[in-house]
């Protein structure tokens, strides 16, 4: 395999524009080829990151002969065939969070992908934030005595597609899209340790149009008697928070993703090109680099060389599908629901709580 790599994206939306963005900065990538079903958008997003190639299917994208990565940045429910797919084909596949809509779906993901022989990773970028990683290394140095508590919290306004308020091709609301980076971040900082239970609430403050939940509270319970507090939202007004706070028996750490740039500006009316930050903002030098997306594809594509295992992989995607059934299992009936959590036959991880 080649150092330089063939990248395909699926999907323009958000989160591809971002991957592309990120990919057009890795010395070890080139981008090769986009699918979109409307022709004119990807024509649109193929010139603005310069790709050469458009697809109306995936399966033509994996055909390509100078392609070695799939990159897939689609709703949930539609991940598991074109990674399926990918590992027919044998491409290495990085495909973003949540891995799938149930763990069925995403044990047959990891099923094929490890059959086939090829990568699969799962895009949970906070992992690479410098801040995180340097969280770690401070944790793994002692510097905060013995840790006991972990509390994460992410939340905005909403997300930026319908379909994330769609039970069919979301899978679930917050929890499957944000909820995710905390359980995920949180498992990384303290070196994975295992999940012993999970108590959660949840529900839907300020989106009465879509029956998912748009507001979530989850204590994870780890081995070794590390409790993180879980808070993930989609109900905040006003902007947005990202933070990361550890506390030990020495020490504590607060990482705030969000502030403390070091550029903080007024503005009445705001930049050309972020007309939202008004009046007192943080500016951002590199919001790609602090938020951990070109260090992400870095270590993707050096895994997918080497066949080392990612920091976050399709195993690790299935573990995050089992926290998320079992904090909806608890919401939904009011318990601490203990590991493992793997009940069959779940068509929506988010079913677990809209049933009841």
């Amino acid at each position: 395999m080649t150092d330089v790599l063939g990248v395909g994206l699926t999907g323009t939306g958000w989160v591809a524009d971002v991957h592309a963005q990120a990919l057009n900065r890795v010395s070890g990538a080139k981008l090769v080829g986009v699918v979109s079903r409307d022709e004119k958008r990807g024509g649109e997003f193929a010139k603005k990151h310069g790709i050469p190639k458009v697809f109306t299917d995936h399966r033509q994208l994996l055909e390509a002969a100078d392609l070695d990565v799939i990159c897939v940045g689609l709703p949930n429910h539609l991940h598991e065939q074109v990674v399926l797919d990918a590992a027919q084909a044998g491409k290495h596949v990085i495909c973003e969070k949540p891995l799938a809509t149930n763990l069925e779906e995403g044990q047959r993901m990891v099923d094929a992908c490890k059959k086939a022989g090829v990568m699969l990773a799962v895009g949970v970028e906070l992992c690479f934030v410098p801040k995180f990683v340097r969280a770690k290394h401070m944790l793994k140095s002692g510097a905060l005595g013995r840790v006991f508590q972990v509390r994460q919290v992410e939340a905005h306004g909403g997300p930026h597609s319908p379909w994330f308020f769609t039970r069919d091709e979301a899978g679930g609301g917050i929890l499957m899209d944000m909820g995710c980076h905390a359980i995920e971040v949180t498992r990384f900082v303290l070196d994975y340790p295992k999940p012993v239970a999970v108590y959660a609430r949840m529900s839907n403050e300020t989106h009465p149009d879509s029956e998912l939940e748009d507001h979530s509270v989850c204590v994870l319970e780890f081995e070794g008697g590390v409790t993180a507090l879980l808070e993930s939202s989609w109900s905040l007004q006003g902007g947005m928070e990202s933070h990361l706070d550890i506390t030990g028996t020495e020490g504590v750490l607060y990482c705030d993703l969000l502030r403390g740039t070091g550029m903080r500006m007024y503005s009445q009316k705001g930049p050309a090109d972020d007309p939202e930050s008004i009046l007192w903002s943080w500016q951002d030098p590199d919001w790609l680099w602090n938020n951990g997306y070109p260090q992400e594809m870095e270590h993707f594509l050096h895994c997918a060389r080497t066949g080392e295992k990612p920091r976050v992989s399709g195993e690790d995607g299935l573990v995050q599908l089992e926290i998320s059934y079992a904090a909806y299992e608890s919401a939904a009936t009011g318990k601490r629901i203990e590991f493992p959590f793997r009940p069959k036959g779940v068509e929506r991880a988010v079913d677990l709580w809209l049933e009841r």
